[in-house]
């Protein structure tokens, strides 16, 4: 059994801590992973960041666009949100469990959290966590996220359509009515930890750090995919968008095929470098 805590802001680093446990901590048994980042819109391994978020306002902000390796819809991240990380052997897994981890460990702090839709936690009508998941070889891992003091203005600012006019068979994002908790993110990682011994049991855990030079070894890599414009677009399924009189193709993120009055030269580009020549 191995706790893991995150030192570290950075939302790049932090989804190849992710993939890095799925991959690498088969011989830890369950694994609990914790940690924040700063503002960033996270999408889902099969979304359209152009149809889940805006990134012309992300860019003017300073807010950074990431992808992970799991389904699901697009989340907004920043200090005032939390988000674990359970990786454990698919033959042993399951959802309900990792739940009921949540439930259980936000229990003593007078939140009664209930599922709510297929992937979801919600307390009194309200969502605080989206949940994805995702399973490699013989590993599963769900991970969510845990509004706790989020700026919910910015979360509302940043999610939605930057670009009209998309057709794709892509993963959308279905809207709903958030909260924050109102917890201190220190307390509820507390909880979280016993909540996770109390469900899986066995020896005492490991205690790390992304610090930890075992870590450090293995992230470089995954890190610089994970901030790779090949990963944050050219992972965006096949789409088609009609915008003003142009009609174009994207693949991988890149233009397969363009027409309209002015268009000429952009066959084989980065549909990123279109779009917010366009729309910013």
């Amino acid at each position: 059994m191995l706790i893991v805590r995150s030192e570290s802001m950075d939302v790049y680093r932090n989804l190849a801590v992710e993939e890095h446990l799925m991959e690498a901590s088969g011989d830890q048994g369950p694994v609990l992973f914790l940690w924040r980042s700063d503002s960033a819109v996270v999408v889902g391994k099969n979304q359209n960041p152009w149809r889940e978020c805006r990134l012309d306002r992300m860019r003017g902000e300073g807010v950074l666009l990431a992808r992970r390796i799991s389904g699901g819809g697009a989340v907004y991240h920043d200090a005032g949100n939390l988000n674990y990380c359970v990786v454990v052997d698919r033959a042993d897994y399951r959802e309900e469990q990792v739940y009921g981890m949540v439930i259980d460990a936000l229990a003593p702090f007078g939140i009664r959290a209930r599922r709510a839709g297929r992937s979801n936690l919600a307390v009194d009508g309200f969502k605080f966590s989206g949940n994805a998941f995702c399973y490699r070889g013989n590993r599963a891992m769900h991970h969510g996220t845990l509004l706790l003091e989020a700026d919910l203005d910015r979360l509302g600012r940043y999610l939605g359509p930057m670009v009209a006019g998309i057709e794709t068979h892509a993963i959308a994002s279905v809207p709903a009515q958030v909260a924050n908790l109102g917890l201190a993110g220190p307390a509820v990682a507390g909880a979280l930890e016993q909540a996770f011994v109390a469900a899986w049991g066995g020896s005492p855990p490991e205690r790390r750090n992304t610090g930890d030079f075992v870590l450090q070894e293995a992230l470089g890599a995954l890190a610089e995919r994970h901030r790779s414009e090949a990963w944050l677009y050219g992972a965006t399924p096949r789409f088609s968008v009609q915008w003003n009189g142009m009609e174009a193709e994207v693949s991988r993120g890149r233009i397969a095929r363009i027409r309209g009055a002015g268009m000429e030269g952009w066959e084989g580009r980065s549909f990123a470098e279109l779009a917010f020549s366009l729309f910013c």
